[in-house]
């Protein structure tokens, strides 16, 4: 019996280090960005998924709403898209939109959400309903729309 509790704590002894070791050997420095933001979601264990939020908020890939919604599995405005994939996982689809130069909007599909990003942002979710469409990329403009600035107009 005495011999069998020696032999259980030695095991744990050595797989608590091994899996230690395992962290520290693993080099996430060469990862993409992405990639870890995605395997982060499906990751059992625990030391990586570590590894990965240090690397993830070391390259600045990560809001200060990450950090307290991550733990909750939420997400919400001002979370960023990682975040979005490290707490709910990989979407249904995806389909973005350049707006303007250098500035894109996306929409995500979740099994009970939509979620619109803009520039690698959340700004806005929408519950998904039966019969609803998702949030449009597209804002539609007037025939005619008035100049931004009046010229000659009257002070009043």
């Amino acid at each position: 019996m005495k011999k069998s509790i020696q032999l259980l704590l030695a095991g744990s002894f050595l797989s608590a280090a091994f899996s230690s070791a395992y962290a520290e050997e693993l080099d996430v420095s060469k990862k993409d960005n992405l990639e870890m933001c995605v395997e982060y979601f499906s990751e059992k264990s625990d030391s990586v998924k570590q590894a990965y939020f240090k690397e993830l908020d070391k390259r600045g890939q990560l809001s200060y709403q990450d950090h307290e919604r991550l733990a909750k599995g939420e997400v919400g405005p001002s979370s960023t898209m990682c975040g979005m994939y490290m707490a709910k996982g990989k979407p249904l689809a995806e389909q973005s939109r350049q707006i303007r130069p250098m500035t894109f909007k996306a929409v995500h599909v979740y099994p009970d959400m939509y979620y619109v990003s803009q520039s690698g942002m959340l700004v806005e979710g929408y519950e998904r309903k039966e019969g609803m469409m998702p949030p449009s990329l597209n804002v539609e403009k007037p025939a005619v729309q008035a100049p931004p600035v009046l010229y000659g107009a009257q002070k009043e």
